[in-house]
């Protein structure tokens, strides 16, 4: 078992927020269309990255998350924590300058149901996806775990932004 944490606001804790699902290797356009909407509103923005590969087992008061792996032959959770904070980096880097004041959440487990989790934690306005990956990978994940933002836009009180991936990259 290990631990992980989220970072806290890069400023002053917003009135309202934008939350958008982010993940290593995706397209800009998804957190750039996010820091957008988020800038007109006047609402901060929360970026979640969900690990599907570890179960949260525990939440400490200071937000802390006590996590096991789903499969019991992975121990790498180090690995993953040390992803999302590269991550958590990387989004910090492209966010300097945008004026925006976010912050990066861990989560772990299923990602629609993290999202929406994370999303009702926060006065949020809208949540913004990705779309599909494209290609036979995105099609074959999507039937197999079905579509995160049809999921959300079916259950979230909010409404949902999916922003169009290129069709090939």
């Amino acid at each position: 078992m290990s631990t992980a944490r989220s970072r806290g606001w890069s400023g002053p804790t917003p009135a309202e927020v934008v939350v958008v699902g982010v993940h290593a290797g995706q397209d800009a356009r998804v957190v750039d269309s996010a820091a957008d909407l988020a800038a007109r509103l006047g609402a901060g923005l929360v970026a979640v990255w969900v690990d599907p590969g570890h179960m949260v087992v525990g939440r400490e008061a200071d937000g802390t998350l006590d996590l096991t792996p789903v499969d019991p032959d992975d121990d790498d959770v180090l690995g993953q924590i040390e992803a999302a904070d590269e991550l958590a980096e990387r989004i910090g880097r492209h966010l300097a300058g945008a004026g925006t004041t976010w912050r990066f959440v861990y989560a772990a487990g299923e990602v629609a149901s993290e999202l929406a989790r994370v999303s009702a934690q926060h006065p949020t306005v809208y949540v913004v996806v990705g779309s599909r990956r494209p290609g036979l990978t995105g099609w074959v994940n999507e039937a197999i775990g079905g579509s995160v933002a049809g999921r959300l836009a079916h259950t979230q009180p909010v409404p949902v932004v999916v922003v169009p991936l290129a069709p090939s990259r």
